[in-house]
């Protein structure tokens, strides 16, 4: 019977090393994303700033 029970006890905890396994490659998969995302957006506001042709214009 105990031979039983350290049987179940590991396996339990291998599917938790598991689980926590594949939640790291999700959270840094996220991670991943905010950046590519934040990326993007600083590059198409610098797009943006190139496109602007400011040209000083006379006072009335």
């Amino acid at each position: 019977m105990s031979k039983e029970i350290f049987e179940e006890m590991h396996q339990l905890s291998h599917n938790n090393d598991r689980r926590y396994i594949l939640l790291m490659i999700g959270v840094k998969q996220l991670l991943q994303e905010k950046k590519q995302n934040r990326y993007n957006l600083l590059e198409k506001l610098k797009s943006r700033k190139k496109q602007r042709n400011i040209q000083a214009k006379e006072w009335s």
